[in-house]
């Protein structure tokens, strides 16, 4: 006598499909009882208090699921990541040493190249004044100071560009495809805790209710119940 294989045997839903379809079921069930209509009966509530547990309960069971089917990848990305982690960081240590022993030697660089910026606009400015003054005593008629004059002229135009070069150059050690170099950065620090606090109330006030929000809400949760400028609710929900 052959034997009767039950439907799906070859092929047997898998975990995502069971939870997918009691979660459908349970959705089909929610729609009948959160239609929008007021709690009018305490086998209304009952029966609501059930789909509560109900849902909590499929969460679970999908989410057990959900971790057992992801373990293997998971594992397998956490051994991955374990492996190159220390390789990663050695590099960013290696980089972060490299910065640190050169940041003095392109310093004593930037102060260098500032001081000849600034040499070279003072003599592009003294070239100017000489050429102003070489055309102003230059007559119309003199052939030899208006030859000068345009002479002086030149010498300007060339310590202008020569000033204006000496600008763009920055200090850099150059050893691989990116050169290293000096980037300015700046960072705050609050000296006036009142003051700042003011003049957050004035450009920033959004960010600083926030701030203030989320201090209330922690010393709240931490069963403070007096602060001064703040108003305790007392709301019942459903747990």
């Amino acid at each position: 006598m052959s034997t009767v294989v039950p439907l799906g045997h070859n092929n047997p839903p898998s975990p995502f499909d069971d939870a997918k379809a009691s979660i459908l079921s349970l959705e089909e069930e929610a729609r009948h009882w959160l239609d929008g209509a007021e709690v009018s009966s305490q086998a209304e509530a009952d029966a609501i208090a059930k789909l509560l547990d109900m849902a909590r309960k499929a969460k679970k069971e999908a989410d057990t699921a959900r971790k057992k089917e992801a373990k293997p990848f998971d594992d397998g990305k956490k051994e991955i990541q374990t492996r190159y982690k220390p390789l990663l960081e050695q590099c960013d240590r290696i980089a972060d040493v490299c910065k640190k022993a050169n940041q003095p030697w392109l310093i004593k660089l930037e102060e260098l190249r500032r001081r000849e910026e600034a040499a070279a606009r003072a003599k592009a400015e003294e070239e100017a004044r000489k050429a102003r003054e070489a055309l102003e005593a230059a007559r119309a008629s003199d052939l030899a100071a208006r030859e000068e004059a345009e002479r002086q002229v030149q010498f300007a135009k060339d310590a202008e560009r020569a000033a204006r070069q000496a600008s763009k150059q920055t200090a850099s050690a150059k050893g691989g495809a990116r050169a290293m170099t000096l980037r300015t950065v700046y960072r705050p620090e609050i000296t006036n805790a009142t003051e700042f606090a003011r003049w957050c109330w004035q450009y920033e006030k959004q960010p600083l209710l926030d701030c203030l929000d989320a201090i209330a809400k922690r010393r709240v949760a931490n069963k403070f119940r007096d602060m001064p400028g703040v108003v305790i609710h007392e709301d019942k929900v459903p747990v």
